[in-house]
């Protein structure tokens, strides 16, 4: 008797520089690339089974134009996301990042006073017909995440600001605590109370003389206004009758913390500096020195030891 199908790893990897825009970024495209880089050389998945999504070719500031299928605009996001879903099948691993954007929006087509929502913004974020806001608030890609069958493992990897309440703080989908695997500080949402407050960033942190010198950047956006930031929304399945998937979201920040990209030597240490997100560059550089088996608890304490080091 033939047993069942094999585990398939898939991975989605989204790096937004925003060329185009005034305030562009420097290094959430060689994030997308470095994470998928290291997925295949450390985690076994195979490159055919790596979507990266970006708005510029690696390493550049403006270059020969990418792939429009590749780029990562609210529709490409969400399209390929939705694909990493459906073509998963029970046992297997998916995994999905975002470098770029995150901010808060205020629906102003809601209630008054109903707080906040958190959103990533695509690399298409202003729509060029009539000016409207086009961001992917963190409850589509909760929504789409809730789509996963029965016993996968998903990994979400956030290196942008108000990316935490995609999947809540105990690391499950619907809430279910995973003994061993609340880690708040981490994730920084203690609940969803934070929906209603505003977060005030240090503009200290960036822009003191040590900061500079090694190009550091937020990567957050003021709060934007929006009419209606769920317009075009996908359905929501919360009622799915199946075995809760296991997700686990590493977080760049969180409420009241600013996520930071800055000039960062290769995670093997072999290759000149390149700007990156301290976050990716930090999961990198962890999966380097761990076992490609490693726990969730292995990798983030990893990543913890990344962070004290370059705070020296």
């Amino acid at each position: 008797a033939h047993g069942g199908p094999a585990m398939v790893k898939r991975a989605l990897c989204v790096g937004c520089n925003y060329p185009s825009k005034a305030f562009g970024l420097a290094g959430a495209v060689n994030d997308a690339f470095l994470i998928a880089e290291c997925l295949q050389q450390r985690c076994g998945f195979e490159w055919d089974n790596i979507s990266v999504l970006h708005d510029v070719h690696p390493g550049q500031k403006k270059s020969m134009k990418v792939d429009p299928s590749k780029t990562p605009t609210r529709v490409n996001i969400l399209h390929h996301l939705q694909g990493l879903v459906r073509s998963a099948r029970p046992g297997d691993v998916l995994f999905f990042s975002f470098s770029g954007y995150g901010l808060q929006v205020d629906d102003m087509d809601g209630y008054q006073d109903e707080g906040y929502d958190e959103a990533i913004l695509p690399t298409d974020f202003v729509d060029g017909r009539d000016g409207d806001y086009t961001v992917i608030v963190a409850d589509d890609i909760h929504d789409i995440l809730m789509g996963v069958p029965g016993n996968c493992a998903v990994t979400v990897l956030m290196d942008c600001d108000h990316g935490t309440s995609i999947i809540d703080v105990s690391g499950t989908l619907d809430g279910k605590l995973v003994e061993g695997l609340k880690y708040s500080n981490f994730c920084g949402l203690k609940a969803h109370t934070v929906k209603m407050q505003l977060a005030a960033h240090n503009r200290d942190v960036w822009q003191e003389e040590r900061a500079r010198a090694v190009k550091a950047r937020p990567r957050f956006q003021p709060l934007m206004e929006i009419d209606n930031p769920r317009r075009g929304r996908l359905p929501t399945r919360p009622s799915m009758s199946r075995s809760t998937p296991v997700a686990f979201c590493f977080s760049a920040a969180g409420h009241g913390q600013t996520a930071m990209e800055m000039q960062m030597g290769s995670a093997d240490g072999r290759e000149a500096q390149k700007q990156h997100g301290i976050l990716s560059w930090s999961f990198a550089r962890a999966l380097q020195e761990l076992r490609p088996d490693c726990s969730y608890k292995d990798l983030l304490m990893g990543i913890r030891r990344q962070f004290r080091a370059l705070k020296e």
